[in-house]
C-alpha cells in the first residue's frame, strides 16, 4: 500500500498548549498522582478498610491535594 499526496508543512508557528495546573504549580504529575494516591489510601484506613466507597476517597484526596499544592481546577 502507497501513501499518497503526503504534505509535509515546514512552518514554525506554534499553537499554544494547554499547561496543566500540575506543571504551574511546580510539582510533576507523577508526584501529584502518588500523593492523591497516598491519601485516598489514608482516608480507606481511616474509615476501617470500608469497601466500595473508593471513588468518593478519590477525589476527596484529590481535593486535599490539590489545595495544599494550591491547584485550580
Amino acid at each position: 500500500m502507497a501513501i499518497k499526496n503526503v504534505k509535509i508543512s515546514t512552518s514554525t508557528a506554534t499553537t499554544p498548549v494547554n499547561i496543566s495546573p500540575a506543571v504551574k504549580s511546580g510539582v510533576s504529575k507523577e508526584k501529584l498522582l502518588k500523593d492523591i494516591e497516598k491519601k485516598a489510601y489514608e482516608l480507606y484506613l481511616k474509615r476501617n478498610g470500608t469497601h466500595g466507597k473508593d471513588l468518593n476517597d478519590w477525589l476527596e484526596a484529590e481535593k486535599i491535594i490539590k489545595k495544599q499544592y494550591k491547584i485550580q481546577n
